[in-house]
């Protein structure tokens, strides 16, 4: 059953709020983002209502509208955010490998680091992540925030291949793009079964084992 039309549009005659410019204005729109997560969370996105997150984020209820055209514009705003932090995480930087670790070792360890990284972040933001899965579904922006997110991670993890291809540790002929798109799906998909669908798994196992099969897919050696 699809949601009431106010649930995605918001009052009528609302427009949508431009970003603010001031110091203050930024401070407060977090702290509505903020109240806005801990209401989405405790109720769902469709039991909560506006009155209740500006109630959370202490401020009148017409003030919400100063920043945010609807309780979907918020709900929007809080996808993008968490979504950016969540891919984000999963690029592989370029921090210290280990002490005296060949160019291979020291590949392998910003793959499990990253890995580290984005289980870390997706189990602080599990229960966002199940409501982006529910909203997607009647939520056309949405569903194209949380596919942007996931293309530019893609692109991340592309050009990190592509990297190691110049660095001659990747074979030069493996497919960089279709690699990117294959072991973002992996590590997604699993951390959201085990998260968001209670598969029973252990961390240390999961992290361990995604990052042997992202390091051997890409035919990088893997201590065992």
């Amino acid at each position: 059953m699809p949601p009431p039309p106010e649930a995605v549009s918001g009052p009528a005659g609302t427009a949508p709020a431009a970003l603010p410019t001031t110091e203050r204005g930024r401070r407060m729109r977090a702290r509505l983002l903020a109240a806005a997560r801990e209401v989405f969370e405790r109720d769902g996105f469709l039991e909560a209502r506006v009155t209740d997150i500006s109630a959370a984020a202490g401020v009148a209820h017409g003030s919400f509208y100063t920043y945010f055209g609807s309780k979907t514009a918020v709900f929007r705003a809080l996808v993008a955010e968490t979504m950016d932090d969540l891919y984000a995480s999963m690029g592989t930087r370029h921090e210290p490998g280990p002490p005296d670790g060949s160019p291979e070792e020291v590949a392998v360890h910003r793959i499990d680091r990253a890995n580290r990284r984005f289980v870390a972040m997706y189990r602080q933001n599990t229960a966002l992540m199940a409501l982006f899965e529910q909203v997607t579904t009647f939520d056309p922006e949405v569903r194209a925030l949380r596919q942007a997110a996931r293309e530019r991670n893609v692109g991340r993890v592309r050009h990190s291949i592509e990297q190691l291809q110049r660095d001659g540790l990747v074979a030069a002929d493996l497919d960089a793009e279709y690699s990117a798109h294959a072991l973002v799906a992996m590590v997604n998909g699993l951390v959201h079964y085990w998260l968001v669908l209670d598969g029973e798994f252990e961390q240390e196992r999961l992290v361990a084992a995604l990052t042997r099969l992202w390091a051997q897919a890409l035919g990088l050696p893997v201590r065992t």
